[in-house]
């Protein structure tokens, strides 16, 4: 007897991936606003959307804390990044700055040693 697998399915594209989250978010806010405005709702009406507002409300907190994490991991790397590209662009002012301004200074000692020693 021959076992059937069924073939695995392909990874979900950005696109796809996208979209899903663009839906679940206003799934989510759907959920908000008519909790919010629950008082507004007629009590023959209320039925209906007390069930599927509650399994909103709940797939909304059942989310992955794993994926928060990665975010928060993401976002810490690249604010350490910044700070450093940040500090990086002070520095390369600074020499710049200061070889512009040796360059450009006139060297008085050295022209008052001339002076001096020609008046001899």
């Amino acid at each position: 007897m021959k076992t059937v697998v069924p073939a695995p399915s392909p990874p979900p594209s950005a696109a796809s991936t996208l979209i899903a989250a663009l839906h679940e978010s206003r799934r989510r806010d759907a959920a908000r606003v008519i909790h919010r405005y629950q008082h507004l709702v007629a009590d023959g009406v209320e039925g209906e959307f007390s069930a599927p507002v509650s399994a909103i409300e709940a797939s909304a907190r059942a989310l992955p804390a794993a994926n928060d994490e990665g975010i928060r991991r993401l976002r810490t790397l690249g604010a350490n990044c910044l700070m450093a590209l940040v500090l990086l662009g002070f520095g390369t002012a600074h020499v710049i700055g200061v070889t512009v301004l040796l360059r450009t200074a006139t060297p008085h000692e050295s022209q008052a040693v001339i002076l001096a020693a020609q008046g001899d």
